[in-house]
């Protein structure tokens, strides 16, 4: 007998359209490349930063070929937020200075941090980038994903964060470098050989959520095509005014008369 159910399951009313995943595009400065590698772990749990009643927090670290992620967590004794959700640091935020912050020091004195807003960058940076983001959690518990790119230099590595808001000073904790960049090698790769995403070179624009591809974009010096003329045995037609304003007594028009193309 069968663990599992093994009768012809009802396809969905509305089946979703079929998708495929393409190639990794070769940005590792953007974000974790989850659906492209299996990174390998390193279990570093921790305390970060610690006050009274609250407690910022290391639960583990991925490490990625190119990059690393930082699993943050904080604990309360009091509301964190009404929103999990949301998190306590966002890369898209603007940074409140008495709120929690987050940084990294390289041993050879570079520097990222979530005091600035940092927007995914078509060409590689020149510098380490550093982006946070809320993952959930609950009114006491909020988990976050710190990302860090490139991997650090051998030596250690300086975590730091401040919560002033929260009675933490600026507080650091040091890293090993070493075994960080030695770990990216355990990185796997899922799917090897994927096709990369064509490029027809045509300009996409969006109409709501859908989003569609156009030849060319009109130029502004074409002029509209001409109106067409009332025909010899139809009667003129009356001025646009007159047509748009209802006669006395008629209901109101429930639509807006359509502009000629």
């Amino acid at each position: 007998m069968s663990f599992f159910t093994d009768a012809p399951r009802n396809r969905p009313l509305f089946p979703v359209p079929e998708q495929e995943l393409f190639g990794y595009n070769g940005r590792p400065w953007v974000e974790p490349p989850h659906e492209y590698i299996v990174p390998a772990i390193l279990p570093w749990s921790m305390p970060l930063g610690r006050a009274e009643r609250t407690i910022v927090a290391l639960r583990g670290i991925e490490v990625w070929p190119e990059s690393v992620s930082f699993q943050l967590s904080v604990y309360s004794r009091d509301l964190l937020l009404d929103e999990p959700g949301e998190g306590l640091i966002d890369h898209r935020r603007v940074p409140d200075y008495n709120a929690l912050l987050v940084g990294v020091l390289f041993p050879d004195g570079r520097r990222a941090s979530s005091e600035t807003i940092s927007v995914p960058s078509a060409t590689k940076p020149d510098q380490p980038v550093l982006r946070a983001q809320g993952l959930g959690g609950s009114a006491f518990h909020v988990d976050h994903e710190i990302f860090l790119w490139p991997l650090p230099p051998d030596g250690p590595l300086e975590l730091i964060v401040q919560w002033l808001d929260r009675d933490i000073e600026e507080t650091r904790t040091s890293l090993d470098g070493t075994a960080i960049r030695d770990a990216a090698k355990e990185a796997g790769e899922i799917w090897p050989g994927l096709p990369a995403r064509e490029a027809h070179g045509l300009p996409v624009r969006r109409v709501g959520a859908q989003a569609m591809i156009t030849p060319a974009w009109p130029r502004e010096s074409q002029a509209p095509p001409p109106l067409p003329q009332p025909s010899a045995s139809r009667p003129p037609s009356p001025p646009a005014e007159a047509a748009t304003q209802p006669r006395r007594g008629a209901p109101l028009p429930t639509r807006l008369p359509r502009r000629a193309r």
